[in-house]
């Protein structure tokens, strides 16, 4: 497996769970960051790179991904979310600010509603689970078997294409990131494959939050990027753009700011990292800017 750009540590959290983690910095605030379906830690280069002089930076990989262990395992919303919170207690972070792309959006919502006092404030890059499906769109999503999961499925195929997650981002880029997850896909080093795709495809659509985001009482802070090809949902909901769902999604939130990126999909922070950095330091930092 191609190496990461800070050296790994690993912990064992739950049901011996072995996971995987970098930790650099040494800021008086903890930003944990949460990555994505079928992703890793490397998500987050470009915002630890410079993060990292002003915050103590945390990063892991869900279990399943990455370096962490892929064995049997749920690979649901809320067992990703108690595995991110026994890995907080095991390396007894306080007064986190918990920051969740994608997958991790949802994961992070899901953790702030059942423990918001592990936490000082949330950063939400385009979250799953600001989008909506109706009792039919669901059946849909949840349909895959691990059988079908990549040969038979449209979707899931146009999910799992790197190119799709991007508005422009340069091919050498695009290369790293498909060799950064070159194991995870291969099924002679992943065994799980399917399963980690499938249940956590489904675990998404069945564990909706809209419904729940009014109850968030943490400071929040929302990203998309306005050309955002996973959300929303293009076979499901062609009709809808990111900024319609971005919106909808935000202003459930009592306390929360939306930041709108052009010309950035779905990865808006690895493809605009100066621009997120900074907005993200004037969201942990507003006493700087005379907020």
């Amino acid at each position: 497996m191609v190496s990461y750009s800070y050296p790994i540590q690993k912990v064992i959290v739950g049901d011996h769970i072995d996971l995987a983690y970098i930790t650099i910095g040494e800021g008086t605030q903890t930003l944990l960051f949460v990555h994505g379906f079928a992703s890793h830690i490397p998500v987050w280069e470009n915002n630890i790179h410079v993060l990292k002089k002003y915050y103590r930076c945390v990063a892991l990989d869900l279990p399943g991904h990455g370096f962490s262990a892929k064995k049997d395992y749920a690979y649901s919303i809320d067992f990703y979310a108690q595995t991110v919170r026994q890995f907080i207690e095991k390396l007894s972070l306080k007064e986190v600010v918990l920051i969740g792309h994608s997958m991790g959006g949802q994961i992070a919502i899901t953790l702030a509603l059942q423990y918001a006092k592990l936490f000082s404030r949330l950063v939400l890059v385009a979250p799953a689970g600001f989008e909506t499906f109706n009792d039919a769109e669901k059946q849909w999503l949840s349909q895959f078997t691990p059988g079908q999961v990549i040969a038979n499925s449209q979707y899931l195929r146009w999910v799992l294409n790197l190119k799709n997650y991007f508005y422009d981002l340069e091919p050498q880029e695009i290369t790293k990131l498909q060799d950064l997850n070159r194991d995870f896909f291969s099924l002679t080093s992943n065994p799980y494959l399917y399963q980690i795709l499938v249940n956590s495809a489904r675990g998404m659509v069945q564990a909706p939050v809209f419904d729940l985001l009014s109850l968030l009482t943490l400071p929040t802070l929302v990203f998309f990027g306005k050309d955002d090809q996973l959300i929303p949902n293009r076979f499901l909901h062609p009709h809808l753009d990111s900024e319609q769902v971005a919106r909808k999604g935000t202003e459930q939130i009592i306390e929360s700011t939306l930041v709108l990126y052009n010309k950035a999909g779905h990865f808006l922070q690895y493809e605009q990292p100066s621009r997120f950095n900074i907005d993200l330091y004037k969201f942990l930092t507003p006493e700087t800017f005379g907020a």
